[in-house]
């Protein structure tokens, strides 16, 4: 699915931002218009009071082919007796519009997805198809109505919008929804733990602030307390402990996971932990001081079981985090420190400062994370062809 994206807006802008960016390789953001960013069904999404509108101008999806929207819309009614949700499709000529009901208020979130394969178009609301409309002459487009018995806007809150270039499954409905709704996915070098047979049950330091290198003191004798430089705080490496269970279908099955696994921790240089706690991961460059040991009970026919915690440090903990959709990036900066940037294939470029333009070809078109890290409060300038996904974290 990830190949056919052609919009993919998280919402999860700060509050304020006029701008909805799109990570798809499209790069079709939305001008936000009267809305505010607010904590969502994910991260941030973007709700409407009373009037606004999230506006693309180019035109994104084709109507003569098959496609997919879905997206997380939730409203909310000031009437007792209302809210009937229902979505108007409009075909070429004068009133010719169809009407799908919802049967639903959607006072909570709510997944709502439409597709068109070949001449039928179904519209589905959590996964549950609520109507199949098929048509002679491609619709012109649709909308996603409340009736609440006023003639004024209504109040009403997006999250997660995605758009694909084919009809998907009812299959692919549901495991959209599940993935979205699933808290945590970790995975080390873009290889899932549960590739390895790895399940987290407990993570620590992933969202605490690093520990603050020691700020420059004076003591005076005759003064009460001390003199302290707060006014720019740096901060010391970032340690992470995942506490985890390794599973093998039987020992060689177990004993050759956990290889495959460690060895990643083994590798000169840092390797990518990456974190999908929502819409946006967390990433990490991080490496591994201490041994690592695995406790295991005990051998047995079948299914073996071991435990292990993973400590985990990250050098340089503080950085900005871009999307690439395609086969290069471009960074322009103006830095008087030293930042990394670490092109989420594998390779890194140290030691950029001063103003500078540095570009990356990947093997392959696809999708990359990139992270700029350093004292990166102290770039003065910086733009990139990436789409930025964290300004600091």
């Amino acid at each position: 699915m990830a190949d056919n994206v052609i919009l993919d807006i998280p919402f999860d802008e700060a509050d304020g931002s006029t701008i909805a960016y799109d990570l798809s390789p499209g790069h079709h953001h939305a001008a936000v218009e009267l809305g505010r960013f607010v904590p969502g069904r994910f991260a941030n999404c973007v709700y409407f009071p009373n009037e606004g509108k999230a506006e693309i101008i180019a035109p994104v999806i084709n109507f003569s082919q098959d496609f997919t929207f879905m997206i997380w819309v939730k409203s909310e009614s000031n009437l007792v007796n209302s809210g009937r949700c229902y979505v108007n499709l409009k075909f070429p000529g004068e009133n010719n519009v169809k009407e799908v009901s919802l049967y639903s208020k959607m006072e909570y979130w709510s997944n709502f997805c439409i597709t068109q394969q070949g001449n039928n178009i179904r519209v589905y609301l959590d996964g549950a198809l609520k109507g199949t409309v098929p048509f002679t002459v491609p619709m012109t487009g649709f909308a996603l109505l409340k009736d609440d018995g006023r003639s004024k806007s209504g109040f009403c809150s997006l999250d997660g919008g995605k758009a694909y270039d084919y009809s998907i499954t009812n299959e692919e409905i549901d495991e959209n929804i599940q993935q979205t709704l699933q808290p945590v996915n970790f995975s080390v070098a873009n290889i899932n733990f549960k590739d390895f047979g790895v399940i987290v049950e407990k993570m620590d330091g992933v969202f605490n602030m690093p520990e603050r290198k020691d700020p420059l003191t004076l003591n005076w004798d005759d003064y009460h307390g001390e003199v302290v430089d707060l006014i720019k705080p740096v901060f010391g490496v970032r340690q992470i402990e995942l506490r985890c269970w390794i599973k093998g279908n039987s020992k060689d099955d177990f004993v050759s996971k956990w290889f495959d696994f460690k060895s990643h921790f083994e590798q000169s240089g840092p390797v990518r932990l990456k974190i999908e706690a929502g819409t946006k991961p967390l990433l990490f460059e991080v490496y591994h001081k201490e041994q690592l040991d695995l406790e295991k009970e005990k051998w047995r026919d079948g299914v073996n079981f071991g435990r292990f915690t993973l400590k985990l440090r990250e050098p340089e903990p503080v950085k900005r985090v871009l999307k690439v959709n395609g086969s290069s990036c471009t960074i322009s900066l103006t830095s008087q420190k030293l930042v990394s940037i670490y092109w989420g294939d594998g390779t890194r470029t140290m030691d950029v400062y001063g103003t500078k333009t540095v570009s990356h070809n990947y093997p392959a078109s696809g999708e990359y994370f990139v992270i700029v890290a350093g004292v990166i409060e102290d770039i003065s300038s910086f733009s990139s062809d990436a789409a930025l996904i964290w300004s600091r974290i």
